[in-house]
């Protein structure tokens, strides 16, 4: 055996690295296979959105025709409302408006300064499937004070123009309360409905992501049905799943579990079951052999993987390689590796490592082939300076087999131990919908069946 059968075991790492699916796939029948925990507390305190809008502004109002320019500044921020299922939430608004403009009317031409602030929310519900929305509603308080006011006979008489200015001076400040009134109802009728409709148009947009989201894993594992529900506790936003058969009519799903999730000093938790793993890993292996033409894979293609794996690990001497021909690729130089029909992989997460259990067998190009045998493989991450960590060889073994094919195939896979899985991984990842946002991935921990991922949101003021 060459050693490239040693590299077919680790093309599971590069399936649970890649980028399909993006969310794993369903566990066993009404299996809480998925939770994901995210504080509350540290949500409500991150800005989501930022704006900055300049518009020119015409309009007519009480009787004068009113010219000028605005600035509105907004900043959006989200309210989880506890002890709420499905969970409900809240999107909070909040605004300034800064205008300088200029009302022309029959008595008088007034330069006036407007600082004028603003609270719109708008509230969603969120059941693990579908967002819902309800209309917006808020409050404004306008502050509109005149800077100058020229009255219509000054300027047709200059020399009555001090006593004109300062009637029609007098006369706006008596009208103060009216004008604040009737700028904040205007404000009412531009700023609420346009802030709706953007909250609309985004969580539109975050629905249709999240149904592509499940048909991809639908499509990866038909046989599967993902119960999704979110709600929230006192202090956390859960979000969980689980998995039925699609043979069962109408699954009958028991209260969400409310524990806690988070442990201190953590924002995000997230929990996935080896089950989900294993589905989702033997999914792709299925797709592999299905496009390499069969469950027989020869040394050609794992020697094509082997380099593969190598570029992704930055290797320079591999970076220049080709993959095999198809035609080639596809015809055994010395032996192949068969792999069964059920249970070919599994996935298991026990003593703080990720462990690949792997059933298969060698044909000899001539000769018998050998016994199943079973190879275990233990995955460990390892951090790195600069923030980065990757993934080891922890440990090989090869059990059910004879002593002859157990000492050969054993002591090719041993040579793996210690060796780096894949490119180095960051532990900081940017977050497209959180505004200089990013999560950082504190820790990877692996047992009791399930793989325990925790991180804290970042965002740079």
């Amino acid at each position: 055996m060459s050693w490239a059968a040693g590299y077919w075991i680790l093309l599971t790492v590069a399936v649970l690295q890649s980028a399909v699916p993006e969310q794993p796939a369903a566990g066993e029948e009404g299996d809480l296979w998925l939770r994901l925990g995210l504080r509350s507390a540290r949500l409500q305190s991150l800005v989501l959105n930022e704006n900055v809008e300049r518009d020119q502004v015409r309009k007519r109002l009480m009787n004068s025709d009113v010219s000028g320019e605005q600035t509105t500044q907004t900043q959006t921020r989200v309210r989880i409302i506890p002890g709420t299922n499905p969970l409900k939430f809240e999107l909070e608004t909040v605004g300034e408006v800064s205008s300088e403009t200029t009302g022309l009317n029959a008595q008088a031409a007034v330069n006036s300064s407007g600082q004028h602030r603003f609270e719109v929310l708008k509230p969603l519900w969120f059941d693990g499937s579908l967002f819902r929305t309800q209309k917006g509603y808020g409050t404004i308080q306008a502050s509109q004070w005149p800077q100058r006011v020229t009255s219509r006979v000054g300027q047709r008489s200059p020399a009555l123009a001090p006593l004109g200015d300062r009637l029609a001076w007098n006369q706006v400040l008596l009208l103060q309360p009216r004008i604040n009134r009737a700028v904040a109802q205007d404000l009412s009728r531009d700023v609420l409905p346009k802030i709706d409709a953007q909250v609309e148009r985004r969580f539109a947009q975050l629905q249709e992501r999240w149904r592509q989201l499940q048909s991809e894993q639908s499509g990866w594992l038909p046989e599967r049905r993902v119960l999704w529900s979110a709600f929230a506790t006192e202090s956390e936003a859960q979000l969980s799943a689980r998995a039925v058969a699609v043979a069962v009519p109408e699954p009958v799903i028991g209260p969400a579990e409310t524990a806690a999730l988070l442990r201190e000093s953590e924002d995000v938790v997230l929990l996935v079951s080896e089950s989900v793993l294993g589905r989702v890993a033997s999914a792709a292996l299925e797709r592999a052999l299905a496009a390499w033409g069969g469950r027989l894979v020869p040394d050609t293609r794992l020697e094509e993987l082997r380099q593969r794996l190598r570029r992704l690990q930055g290797d320079e001497a591999a970076a220049g390689g080709t993959d095999a021909a198809g035609a080639a690729a596809a015809v055994a130089t010395v032996y192949s590796l068969e792999f069964p029909e059920r249970e070919a992989l599994r996935v298991q997460c026990v003593d703080g490592r990720l462990r690949v259990l792997l059933r298969f067998r060698v044909v000899p190009r001539a000769g018998l082939p050998s016994d199943w045998l079973q190879v275990r493989v233990d995955l460990r991450g390892e951090v790195r300076g600069a923030g980065l960590w990757r993934v080891l060889v922890a440990g090989v073994d090869v059990s059910g087999g004879s002593e002859g094919w157990l000492s050969l195939v054993g002591g090719v896979l041993r040579g793996l131990e210690g060796q780096q899985v894949g490119a180095e991984l960051p532990r900081e990842y940017p977050l497209d919908w959180l505004p200089g946002g990013s999560l950082y991935l504190r820790q990877v921990e692996s047992a009791g069946g399930r793989l325990r991922l925790s991180g804290v949101l970042k965002q740079q003021q």
